[in-house]
């Protein structure tokens, strides 16, 4: 970055220098000062603009790449959630048959106990 600033500085001062030195009459010299100076401001507005234009596609670009791989994380957060309810949903379906089995065994064991202590 320094050494393009330096040429810049280095060709602008050339350029200077060389009207300056030129023989021609004050009023040629400021006419012809002013036209270099126009030109090169163009030229500096110009590259200015193609920069300003390149940054926009960069973060365009950037922008929709973020939106890409969000867009995939959420999918994947989506379906690891869908599989974790199925998951929860399995294993509170075997807790609660597990559940309902004990207590058929309990209920049997208690109404076997009946049943011995009346005879």
């Amino acid at each position: 970055m320094r050494s393009s600033r330096d040429f810049l500085v280095g060709i602008i001062t050339g350029v200077v220098i060389g009207i300056l030195t030129a023989p021609r009459s004050g009023k040629e010299t400021r006419d012809k000062l002013t036209e270099e100076a126009n030109k090169r401001t163009g030229d500096l507005k110009d590259q200015w603009e193609k920069g300003v234009a390149q940054v926009k596609d960069g973060y365009e670009q950037a922008k929709s790449q973020v939106n890409q791989y969000t867009d995939k994380a959420k999918e994947q957060l989506s379906q690891y959630k869908d599989q974790a309810q199925t998951a929860f949903n399995k294993t509170k379906d075997q807790y609660n048959d597990k559940v309902d089995e004990l207590a058929d065994d309990a209920r049997n064991s208690v109404d076997d106990a009946r049943s011995s202590a009346r005879v």
